[in-house]
């Protein structure tokens, strides 16, 4: 009898991306499935020429799993899903409309909410910007946006939690360093927002490595 080959999971846990992942891995159950790779962002491990042959955007998270390899932690969220989530799994994509739901908050993550945070985070780590505050008029409309999905759901795909829920707080806990949240201004978002982190996995698996981003920032700007 085959056996199948290990998932690896190239990553780092500064990385907003990297924490979505791991949310989803702990809401699965299945962390002792995933064998776990640790690619130093801040001490360029993701430049290096080993690592640049499995993904050459460098960037972090990557899963692969025999010859697939994923290098957008989107992606990876909806194989993690679709492989560990059973029949009835609160994480399980079973029909169209769910899974068109939750793609389509996965898309607002990657193509507004999280671009516009990586934005910021560029400017910073180059030393173009000490002095974010004059910069994030783009993220305040993306939340405000995410105020508005948040009226119509209990979670931001539907009512139940979903990865799309992992892959934006582990944004919107990254943006919440620089833009504090306003329950007068974004009260959906708030309350949403504390129910994710009351999650049983949440400190762990979020919480850490956003304390570890937060240390690297403080010696380039003013926290």
């Amino acid at each position: 009898m085959t056996t199948s080959p290990a998932m690896i999971l190239y990553y780092d846990e500064v990385s907003p991306p990297v924490r979505g992942v791991l949310l989803a891995i702990a809401a699965l159950g299945v962390k002792d499935r995933i064998k776990l790779e640790y690619i130093d962002l801040f001490k360029g491990g993701h430049l290096s020429s080993d690592y640049l042959k499995i993904n050459p955007l460098h960037t972090v998270p990557v899963l692969r799993h025999g010859d697939l390899t994923l290098t957008d932690s989107h992606a990876i969220l909806v194989y993690l899903c679709d492989t560990f989530a059973p029949p009835g799994h609160m994480l399980a994509l079973p029909d169209a409309l769910t899974r068109a739901k939750v793609f389509n908050m996965l898309c607002f993550n990657n193509g507004c909410l999280f671009q516009r945070d990586a934005e910021v985070m560029r400017k910073i780590f180059s030393g173009a910007i000490t002095d974010p505050s004059q910069h994030l008029k783009p993220i305040e409309a993306a939340i405000d946006a995410l105020e508005q999905f948040l009226q119509r759901s209990c979670y931001t795909a539907h009512d139940q939690l979903s990865v799309a829920d992992f892959a934006i707080v582990a944004t919107l806990s990254t943006v919440a360093i620089f833009v504090p949240l306003v329950a007068d201004r974004w009260p959906r978002v708030c309350e949403w927002f504390a129910v994710m982190e009351a999650l049983p996995y949440y400190n762990e698996q979020n919480r850490v490595g956003l304390d570890m981003l937060r240390k690297h920032l403080a010696g380039k700007i003013k926290l």
